[in-house]
């Protein structure tokens, strides 16, 4: 296998990016169905990544209750719809939680998230730099927006990316499949559970 297609899991930590129960077990029976595939990719995921005992990182996007801190900043798209820019769970419910499949056990670490980026403001790149990673595995959603946000942050920051193909989704197709296929292709390395598993194994 070629050097640019291993994954060393002793420098690599794992971001399980938004991944609460508001979008992977949403209480509508038809959108739960599908997310159910995503959750299950989770719980392989994690899996895999704990084998290999590599660090895992939750991000949880979160505002507070009387909207202090939402952005309400104009943009094109919030104009058209009338939704804001950003849409975080309010922090302390059971929705801004984590599905039990995928909870966090003791050992690993949680940031809650208020912006796009699973690092700006979080602490997620002074972990990194603490545990010695210059890698990352990452998914989630929405692919297009804060997963791609973080991907083109962590390429700034010059930690290697690969991105967990099956565990990321979005509600725009389109969108998430130019997200995957093209935009991100610039700057990590988008791939399957299987080739991510390969990978680790060398």
């Amino acid at each position: 296998m070629p050097e640019a297609d291993r994954i060393d899991p002793s420098r690599t930590a794992l971001i399980a990016y938004d991944v609460c129960r508001r979008a992977l077990t949403p209480p509508d029976p038809a959108r739960a169905a599908v997310m159910r595939p995503v959750l299950d990719a989770w719980v392989r995921m994690i899996a895999t990544a704990r084998a290999a005992g590599m660090p895992i990182i939750y991000t949880t996007p979160v505002s507070r209750a009387d909207g202090a801190d939402v952005v309400m900043l104009p943009t094109d798209l919030s104009a058209e719809t009338g939704v804001p820019p950003l849409t975080n769970g309010i922090e302390g419910t059971e929705g801004a939680g984590f599905p039990d499949e995928i909870a966090p056990r003791p050992e690993d670490y949680i940031f809650l998230k208020r912006r796009p980026s699973a690092f700006y403001g979080t602490g997620v790149s002074e972990l990194l730099r603490m545990l010695r990673c210059n890698a990352i595995i990452i998914g989630g959603g929405a692919s297009n927006r804060g997963v791609e946000t973080s991907v083109r942050e962590a390429f700034s920051q010059d930690i290697a990316t690969v991105v967990a193909r099956e565990c990321c989704w979005s509600g725009d197709a389109a969108a998430h499949a130019y997200s995957l296929d093209k935009a991100m292709k610039m700057y990590a390395r988008v791939r399957t559970l299987d080739q991510i598993e390969a990978m680790l194994r060398g």
